[in-house]
């Protein structure tokens, strides 16, 4: 019998990600224009009057609204599309607002999902080592919804190249699934709560984490019925090692709030880290039911259903979370899926998906990890080949 390939389980998938629809509506940066039919901009050309390179930074700002103008009151991720080099900028504040310092290379925040040695016309000036913003746009990553994209060099002019507010960027709920991913709770926050809240945030970017989670407890000690902030809260201990208080404060989340999504995921998370394969199942069943948007909840949900030996159950997850994840924002689908179909000797379209992964893995570990098992792969492969064929 051969000896099973191991999937990999490395690090936290349950924050943020989430699923960014295909054919996204595109906004002209003026503010709280709505999606149009027209075609998005062809990024490989120059808009025609181009802007200058320049070599230094360029601090941006926003706001991301709901269809009704009303402001996203929960923590949602900016991301940057410069050519094909995509990154998390940034995250909202309570109000929905947000701003960023945009820069060559961003050091703070994770890559999300970028071949870094992709070649071309991609926004980066390649001769005088300057940057080039005409091929860059943002959008709003939150799962259960869509995103406007915001052309970055539409809302610039060479008069105002170092601070550019490109307005409002509107996200449209994708269906009932959008009700699970924003607390109700949060709207009847109290000030003092959300300021707490939007301290935690601007610490947690300096990396002053002791300081962040004290503004975090503050924020619930305030308003006990902040699931949300709980959920904020959570996090942040799991990234602190402290998995007994995230477990707690996941809880509390759920309690504050039965019908939010993202402690589900969180305390799912933690059970994956414990081998706690029936309990992750479980609250990722429950997860998924509320919200199918998750990718990284139909991962885990896959992983521990392979775990667990069900392996039809498991590919159907895979398969299910590739559906909502066409930006491949987790990865490790691919890697899963990969697993499970080498372990059924469909080795072609094991090594399909495993070449998958590695074009969006971006970290260097699993990269390597996942070259060892693509070899291993192909060397099943070719013996199955050479095997002889079965007497009929």
């Amino acid at each position: 019998m051969k000896t099973p390939l191991v999937v990999l389980v490395c690090s936290s998938l349950w924050f943020p990600v989430a699923a960014s629809a295909q054919g996204r509506p595109v906004s002209g940066g003026s503010g709280g224009n709505k999606p149009t039919n027209a075609p998005n901009m062809n990024l490989g050309t120059r808009p025609s009057s181009p802007l200058p390179d320049i070599d230094r930074p360029v601090f941006v700002s926003g706001k991301v609204v709901l269809p009704d103008g009303s402001p996203v009151s929960e923590s949602v991720a900016i991301e940057s599309n410069c050519g094909n080099r995509k990154r998390i900028e940034t995250y909202t504040d309570s109000h929905g607002s947000f701003s960023f310092e945009l820069k060559k290379k961003s050091n703070t925040m994770a890559v999300q999902s970028a071949d870094m040695s992709s070649v071309g016309d991609d926004g980066f000036s390649r001769g005088s080592g300057s940057f080039q913003y005409h091929n860059c746009e943002l959008e709003a990553v939150l799962s259960g919804f869509t995103s406007e994209v915001v052309q970055l060099a539409a809302s610039m002019s060479s008069s105002m190249l170092e601070s550019t507010d490109v307005g409002r960027i509107v996200v449209h709920p994708m269906g009932p699934a959008g009700a699970s991913v924003l607390s109700a709770t949060s709207l009847a926050a109290p000030n003092s709560a959300k300021k707490a809240w939007d301290k935690s945030r601007e610490q947690e970017k300096k990396n002053k984490m002791p300081e962040a989670l004290q503004s975090l407890q503050k924020a619930v000690e305030i308003y006990p019925q902040y699931a949300a902030a709980w959920t904020e809260l959570g996090r942040l201990q799991h990234m602190n090692h402290d998995d007994v208080s995230a477990q707690h404060s996941f809880e509390q989340a759920l309690v504050a709030d039965p019908k939010y999504a993202k402690p589900y995921l969180g305390l799912a998370q933690l059970a994956v880290e414990s081998s706690h394969w029936q309990n992750a199942v479980d609250l990722t069943s429950k997860l998924v039911a509320m919200n199918s948007t998750y990718p990284a909840a139909w991962f885990l949900r896959g992983l521990s259903q392979y775990n667990l030996q069900d392996f039809d159950a498991a590919e159907t997850s895979a398969r299910s979370g590739l559906k909502v994840d066409p930006d491949h924002h987790v990865p490790r689908l691919e890697h899963l899926l990969g697993i499970i179909l080498s372990g059924k000797a469909d080795y072609v379209q094991a090594a399909e998906h495993m070449r998958a992964f590695l074009k969006y893995a971006s970290q260097p570990v699993e990269i390597t990890e996942g070259q060892k098992q693509l070899a291993e792969i192909e060397r099943r492969s070719a013996q199955a080949n050479l095997a002889p064929a079965s007497p009929k």
